[in-house]
């Protein structure tokens, strides 16, 4: 690790991240901040939770002009992810005075033409509403000098492709073109060969951490809910992610959980925004301390001190496993992963050990002592609360 002010940084630059908490750099930052500085392309893998984010957003920030349209382009595959690297992005540029401006699909659009409407000097946006703004005008881009593909292996998988090439054909000829993920697919190797000239490629660090205990366990299905069971019990963790394949199960799961006097919120594609961030904030906060999910919360969910993840289902496509486990461990702090593998899943877990050429220690569970409330306990409690909260809002 070295200061951020060896790595050509500007003095203001560095005052700011310093100022934010950040003195020293992770490995990422190290080896990618210098790159970009001498204006080089670049297209690197980076474990989830490493510090990409800051890796490829301040070398540029000493080359913006306030006086210029958007310089600075970050495009990314889901709006949590806009949100995210916006947030990011707005808290470094406060202090510059720097406007960042975040547009996405799944939102109002009268929420991006205020955005648009803006002298934004950094545009972060899914690919879908970018296009739109630039084919209505509304988004000049011609400017744009500097353009990052964030978590480009998803988006790519996703059939972005083709509109991140189009976004490249629209901003300058000579940007520089910077690609970061946690894993590099096919698809992401084609576009950097195709699209991108003298490219630096890098892999920085494992793409799985050690610092993240992975463990399996073979079990029918049946008894997947009484492993979870135990592990709650056993290891007492603040918050724990739980990650399965069907929005139905996420809403099974974490109502199963509240029967059993957790407190539990589903999370999976059918939410809005404000109800994803709704149930994600009080994940956080500590009102609820398991959070179901389906993929949707692989990416760009940043929690810290996540003490447990359970992949109640293997994942179907093996880079998801990378990005499930990654909210735990992060910024080398320690992680725990539990697998939950029924016959259905042997080969998908196979797969992704021969993928990433990890060895998954197997465990078994005794679950014959875990008491379980009867579920018409649950119902007697949740009267209760519900009469209270009517008594409460009747005495307001």
């Amino acid at each position: 690790m070295v200061n951020f002010s060896e790595l050509g940084l500007k003095k203001n630059i560095v005052d700011v991240i310093n100022s934010l908490g950040f003195k020293e750099t992770l490995e990422v930052q190290e080896k990618i901040i210098p790159l970009i500085v001498q204006k080089k392309n670049v297209a690197f893998t980076s474990r989830t939770g490493s510090g990409k984010t800051l890796a490829f957003s301040v070398p540029y920030l000493t080359k913006i002009n306030k006086k210029l349209p958007a310089q600075m382009m970050v495009v990314l595959p889901t709006r949590e992810l806009c949100i995210q690297v916006g947030k990011v992005l707005s808290d470094l540029c406060q202090s510059l005075g720097f406007n960042v401006g975040v547009i996405y699909g799944g939102r109002d659009i009268a929420g991006d033409y205020k955005t648009v409407a803006k002298k934004n000097h950094i545009i972060v946006g899914t690919p879908g509403r970018l296009i739109k703004h630039i084919n209505e005008k509304a988004l000049k881009v011609g400017e744009v000098k500097y353009i990052v593909f964030d978590e480009c292996d998803q988006m790519f998988s996703e059939g972005f492709e083709k509109d991140c090439i189009y976004i490249r054909k629209r901003i300058s000829k000579d940007a520089q073109i910077i690609l970061a993920s946690a894993t590099m697919t096919p698809k992401v190797r084609e576009f950097v060969v195709n699209q991108i000239p003298n490219v630096e490629l890098l892999s920085v660090g494992s793409v799985i951490p050690e610092n993240i205990v992975k463990q399996k366990v073979y079990c029918d299905k049946n008894d997947k809910n009484d492993i979870v069971l135990k592990i709650l019990k056993d290891r007492k963790p603040k918050r724990t992610i739980i990650f399965c394949n069907t929005k139905m199960k996420s809403y099974n799961i974490a109502k199963y959980l509240i029967t059993q006097g957790y407190k539990s919120k589903a999370l999976n594609g059918d939410f809005d925004q404000n109800e994803r961030i709704q149930h994600f904030n009080m994940f956080k906060s500590g009102r609820i301390n398991i959070l179901v999910t389906t993929d949707v919360a692989a990416r760009g969910l940043h929690v810290n001190n996540l003490d447990v993840v359970i992949n109640y289902d293997v994942s179907k496509r093996p880079e998801f496993y990378v990005h499930r486990i990654g909210r735990t461990g992060r910024t080398d702090k320690k992680g725990y992963a539990l697998n939950l593998i029924c016959p259905e899943d042997e080969e998908r877990i196979l797969k992704i050990e021969h993928i990433f050429n990890l060895n998954i220690e197997e465990v078994k569970f005794d679950t014959s002592a875990i008491v379980k409330i009867p579920y018409n306990e649950e119902q007697r409690r949740q009267e209760e609360r519900k009469n209270q909260k009517a008594k409460e809002l009747k005495e307001k």
